[in-house]
Parts: C-alpha cells; structure tokens; sequence
C-alpha cells in the first residue's frame, strides 16, 4: 500500500514541476496557451487515484487478492508513465534547460 501512495504522490509533484518547464512549439504550429498541460495532469493525476484505492482496498480485505494487487499497480505504473508523457509533450516538445 505504501508503494502505492508513494508513486502517487511522485507523479504529483512531477506533474506540478512539469508544468513551470518551457517548451519549445513546431516552426509549422503556434504555440499554445502556457496552460495547455494542466488538463492532462488533472486527468490521469485523478485517474491515478482509482487503482490506488483498489490498492488500499485490498490491503485491508482479509481475503488474498493477488491479482487485485497486480492489476492495481500495472494500472498504476502506466497511468503515471502515460499522464507524465502527455504532461511533458502537450503543446510541444519541453526542455529542461533553454538557454
């Protein structure tokens, strides 16, 4: 269950920082409004929540739920890799450093 959180919270705050990262646009595009990557971080940030509580769930249930337990991270893992990716390429391709 502690994983779980842990990775929750992880993508949060990679998400939040993700947002102040500059981007460079498409010569052929115009760049989009600075908010454009707040809507993908609210999706899969509030999908992520769905499999943390099945995890949470099964962690309390006195019963073996095993495949629960993996589903539930799979789930997990791949919403976070997912949601971080559409954070960092929405509206552009984003840099670390410009200088």
């Amino acid at each position: 269950m502690l994983p779980a959180i842990v990775i929750l919270l992880a993508t949060w705050v990679l998400m939040w920082l993700a947002q102040s990262i500059p981007t460079l646009c498409a010569l052929a595009n115009p760049c989009p409004a600075p908010d454009v990557r707040v809507a993908p971080a609210w999706l899969f940030g509030g999908l992520m929540i769905v499999p943390t509580l099945g995890l949470i769930l099964a962690a309390r249930a006195r019963q073996s739920w095993g495949w629960v337990r993996t589903l539930s991270y799979i789930v997990l893992v791949g919403l976070a890799v997912v949601g971080l990716g559409a954070v960092l390429f929405s509206g552009g391709f984003t840099v670390p450093l410009v200088l």
